[in-house]
């Protein structure tokens, strides 16, 4: 992984914004970041950013980058955000909000919601990879079953690992070999530049190319939540400073957390194999 400090001169997008331009699933560019195929750079919040110059070399050429807009604050019920009333000592309702086992007072919920409300939509997405994983994997949601990476290279394709946003990454075969592929969308940028679909993993078990993939992957959403966690805190230090920003940033942290929460617990010493070539082989 190359991660280097944003400077103010630094042309440099948000992964949410990178992602739309192009084309790409969030969790495609947070797992490219990890093996070192994206160049990335950090905030000075903490929010990794993808330098314009490292975007337009993804894309073959010029990248359409839309503006950020304001963020809408969601409804309570939809941010899980629970009122809290009685108490001797209580003049205002307190508010439980998920993950977190401590209140937020009234002024103190503000902040939280504006900083769930940017949140939320990527945290589902992480919770459903997540959930995903879990499984054993089922038929992909296309109904395309084999892949071609070059005229005389075809995959038959053994299942769905994970149905992202944008595209899927499937197991597949060919022969005696296995693959982990992931397929985009024919029309995006990345696509249009680099081909529908880019090996990930490639070894001769299944189970074990499997294993090791979804082991990776939880990595990634691990990294995707602590990128939330910083895009939250920027909302939390710049827009609420004296609303104890400190305890509302510790309260989506938890959030931030509970939604890559697994019962396994997952080591470096059981990924197997190494990253060569744009792929890895196990």
């Amino acid at each position: 992984m190359e991660i280097i400090i944003e400077k103010p001169e630094q042309a440099a997008v948000p992964i949410d914004r990178s992602a739309i331009a192009l084309g790409l699933d969030e969790f495609s560019l947070f797992s490219r970041i990890q093996t070192g195929e994206i160049k990335a750079a950090r905030a000075r919040s903490g929010e990794m950013v993808i330098p314009r110059s490292e975007l337009e070399r993804l894309a073959g050429g010029p990248v359409t980058v839309h503006p950020a807009h304001e963020g809408t604050v969601l409804p309570d019920k939809t941010l899980g955000i629970q009122p809290r009333f009685g108490g001797l000592s209580r003049k205002e309702p307190s508010y439980r909000v998920p993950g977190f086992d401590g209140r937020l007072g009234e002024n103190e919920i503000t902040g939280y919601r504006a900083a769930a409300s940017a949140i939320v939509g990527p945290l589902e997405s992480i919770k459903d990879f997540n959930w995903q994983l879990s499984g054993d994997g089922q038929l992909p949601e296309s109904c395309e079953f084999e892949i071609k990476m070059s005229p005389t290279e075809l995959w038959e394709v053994r299942s769905g690992l994970l149905n992202l946003n944008q595209g899927e990454i499937l197991l597949c075969q060919r022969g005696n070999e296995f693959a982990v592929i992931e397929r985009f969308q024919e029309d995006s940028p990345y696509a249009t530049a680099n081909g529908d679909a880019q090996m990930l993993w490639k070894g001769n078990h299944a189970r074990a190319l499997t294993d090791a993939f979804k082991d990776d992957a939880r990595l990634t959403l691990e990294f995707m939540a602590s990128n939330l966690t910083a895009k939250a805190q920027k909302i939390v230090w710049e827009q609420f400073p004296d609303h104890r920003p400190g305890h509302i940033v510790a309260a989506i942290t938890e959030r931030c957390h509970l939604a890559i929460a697994n019962e396994e617990t997952i080591s470096q010493n059981q990924r197997m194999g190494h990253r060569v070539g744009g792929g890895i082989s196990i």
